[in-house]
């Protein structure tokens, strides 16, 4: 190898481990090029997402037990955490196998209520969804993705999440037909809860998190304690890697089996979606493609595992459109050409997209008779309550009050330059960035460590304040008013 090779990956693996730490990272560091793959492939497509001002905040990719892109765009950086979505599902699913490798749940065939006792049944087909139902989402339960899953949110605005999932009508046979439910998976983490008498996020650390040597992990629970089995675990994208790697090597981490090969065969394309897209067991699959399996969350968030190019895939963003990043990988592949290299221009391009972008706009500032008025805003989904603006000695700063009486206060970037600072749940950075044009303010809300990024305009009048609100995770906008509180 050259010399100039030898500094590259010196290079590479001194960013990475500054990071995260040396001792975190069991994969060595190769350019694309050292395993088969062309570095000119991730410089095309990171360039698009830059282009396109795709909102992606991370992109890993390993080969052969070895990082061959790891990059982060700004504003996210490389020691963030990320709240993963709905691949939280498929988690889920690994920590019901490890419980029963555990003896915790004798098997996924037994029946659902039999973990609820307390509950009475009104509708006997209850009785024949098994805990391989809820896994898969076959339950039979009236319960899908229609209507942006009502059933999740009606699920959470009552008292008793269990009596509601448990009377629902049923729109087909237990175990006979796919309908994704989010419920069914809050059941799961009920079932984990009460047969190892210990949270989800207690479980996992103990039997898969440490043991595989996660940094900091964070998973939203609701009112009873119980995690949200289907969503909202937050870990760092080489974390959900190694959960990847664990499922490449059939379970095997370090040579330690972790979660018993058994179960992990049952990942199968056991129930049709649309053409050869299947579910089995808490992932997605292609019966057209066996050797794949995916991990799928909202906003972006991928993680994909392909056996035969002994490939693991990471990605991480908010409100992108992450399906096609596996053909990325693989025209990486087809694209390698030999004794060529490109694996410089990528590592400066990595480096760049780190950095600040520092084009500004210019326009003009928050008046004084926009200051330190309180609007306060009706019902939204942000569970916003009021908003202020305030300047503190040169820097200006968005005040937020929450329906349930928490408050943010978040310097403001302005001219289109981001300012990083923490949300109230777990603390975690959001950054903030924003212009005026034509006496409109224009706002961009990324959350770092989230799913959701927003984007507001702010058109102030002498005692309102109209908000234009894009959601570019869940593709939604509102129109909401705010009044100034005399």
């Amino acid at each position: 190898m050259k010399m100039k090779n030898y500094y590259l990956l010196f290079c590479l693996f001194s960013i990475i481990t500054t990071s995260y730490g040396q001792k975190n990272i069991p994969w060595k560091v190769s350019s694309p090029e050292e395993q088969g793959m062309n570095s000119l492939t991730f410089i095309d497509g990171i360039s698009r997402f830059k282009q396109a001002n795709t909102n992606i905040h991370s992109l890993l990719v390993i080969r052969n037990n070895h990082i061959v892109l790891d990059a982060c765009f700004y504003p996210f950086q490389k020691d963030y955490v990320h709240d993963i979505a709905s691949v939280t599902k498929s988690i889920t699913s690994v920590l019901i196998g490890l419980a029963i490798d555990n003896g915790f749940i004798k098997s996924e065939d037994e029946q659902m209520l039999k973990y609820f006792p307390e509950y009475s049944v009104k509708n006997d087909k209850l009785k024949n969804i098994r805990i391989k139902d809820l896994l898969n989402m076959a339950s039979g339960l009236q319960c899908s993705w229609d209507d942006k899953e009502k059933e999740l949110e009606q699920m959470q605005e009552n008292s008793d999440w269990v009596e509601f999932m448990l009377t629902l009508p049923f729109s087909s046979e237990p175990g006979k037909k796919f309908s994704y439910c989010s419920g069914n998976y809050y059941l799961l983490a009920e079932i984990l809860q009460r047969t190892t008498k210990m949270k989800c996020h207690e479980f996992a650390k103990k039997y898969l998190f440490d043991l595989l040597q996660f940094r900091k992990t964070y998973w939203e629970e609701n009112s009873k304690g119980v995690n949200h089995g289907w969503g909202d675990l937050y870990i760092h994208p080489y974390d959900l890697a190694k959960i990847g790697c664990l499922i490449l090597n059939d379970g095997k981490w370090n040579e330690k089996q972790i979660i018993s090969s058994e179960w992990l065969k049952k990942i199968n394309p056991l129930y049709y979606i649309h053409g050869t897209e299947s579910y089995g067991y808490g992932w997605w699959l292609d019966s057209g493609n066996p050797d794949e399996i995916q991990a799928l969350g909202r906003g972006g968030q991928r993680l994909f595992i392909l056996k035969e190019k002994n490939i693991v895939i990471v990605a991480t963003g908010g409100g992108f459109d992450a399906g096609d990043i596996d053909d990325l990988v693989l025209d990486a592949i087809k694209l390698f050409t030999k004794n060529e290299t490109h694996s410089a221009e990528l590592k400066n391009l990595i480096k760049a997209i780190q950095s600040p972008d520092t084009k500004r706009i210019n326009g003009n500032g928050f008046s004084s008779s926009i200051l330190n008025k309180a609007f306060h805003l009706q019902k939204n989904d942000l569970e916003w309550n009021t908003i202020r603006f305030e300047k503190r000695n040169k820097e200006y700063y968005l005040v937020l009050n929450f329906n349930d009486g928490s408050k943010e206060e978040h310097p403001i970037g302005m001219h289109n330059q981001y300012k990083i600072s923490n949300e109230h749940v777990f603390g975690l950075p959001i950054a903030i960035k924003s212009f005026w044009n034509n006496s409109k303010l224009f706002v961009d809300y990324n959350e770092l460590c989230g799913i959701n990024f927003y984007k507001f305009t702010f058109s102030f009048y002498e005692n309102s304040v109209d908000v234009d609100f894009k959601d570019l995770t869940n593709k939604r906008s509102e129109l909401l008013k705010g009044i100034v509180i005399k």
